[in-house]
């Protein structure tokens, strides 16, 4: 299946053997011919010249990380313009997370907090006056799969990166599971946001306050619909 994890997955995967190779030009025309796009393809999604391509796979020139960026990302656009072919098969390689994990990323610089509320159309339960704090990336899970399946090992794990993310749980009942789990685990989220209650369970909250962490409801209708809110919040980061 390719998410948006899988997608950030592989094109660090490849950014990094890129940058890291003891050549860098026969890595990037690896890829390129891995991937089984042209010179003047890649030339003409990257809107260059195809000798610039060239010097580049032939070591006349050195590629910067903005370079090699733009150059995985025309692959990988390519790549979703032919069905996904080569990442569907790169992707059975990915160790992927724990099946309650509908999808993990970073941020590419920290956010504060209110920029999170409004991406998932939330209101806030518990946390009005920590708005500001800055959260580095978010994970969604099914709340159900992650409470009835987890370990704490794999707990510990959906914290990515940094502790201070967004946890986001759907399919949540009332609420209270969740901020139980939050609550028992020694590693406290930067913000817990639940999705899919008519009623918040009056405990989820208290126990929000307790370990001091905010509690947003998302009022997204769907599942789909705060998944892509968010990956649009990642995207308009990386843009700028």
């Amino acid at each position: 299946m390719v998410t948006p994890y899988v997608i950030e997955r592989l094109a660090k995967e490849i950014s990094g053997e890129i940058v890291w190779s003891s050549n860098p030009a026969f890595s990037m025309k690896k890829w390129r011919e891995i991937f089984k796009v042209s010179q003047t393809e890649m030339a003409r999604r990257m809107k260059v010249a195809p000798s610039v391509i060239s010097d580049y796979e032939k070591g006349r020139r050195i590629p910067g990380s903005k370079f090699v960026k733009k150059y995985v990302e025309a692959l990988i656009e390519i790549d979703r313009e032919r069905g996904w072919p080569v990442v569907r098969s790169l992707a059975k390689n990915i160790r992927l997370p724990h099946m309650a994990i509908i999808d993990m990323r970073e941020f590419p610089r920290s956010v504060p907090l209110k920029l999170i509320v409004k991406a998932v159309d939330g209101r806030i339960l518990w946390g009005e006056e920590l708005l500001e704090k800055p959260i580095y990336g978010y994970t969604i899970l099914d709340s159900i799969s992650s409470i009835e399946n987890m370990t704490g090992n794999e707990f510990y794990n959906i914290m990515g990166m940094t502790t201070e993310r967004a946890l986001i749980f759907t399919n949540v009942g009332t609420g209270r599971s969740p901020m139980v789990a939050v609550r028992v685990s020694p590693l406290k989220p930067g913000a817990v946001v639940i999705h899919g209650p008519s009623q918040v369970d009056p405990l989820a909250i208290k126990l929000a306050e307790k370990d001091r962490v905010p509690l947003i409801l998302s009022r997204k209708k769907t599942i789909e619909e705060l998944g892509r809110a968010l990956g649009f919040l990642v995207e308009t980061l990386i843009s700028f």
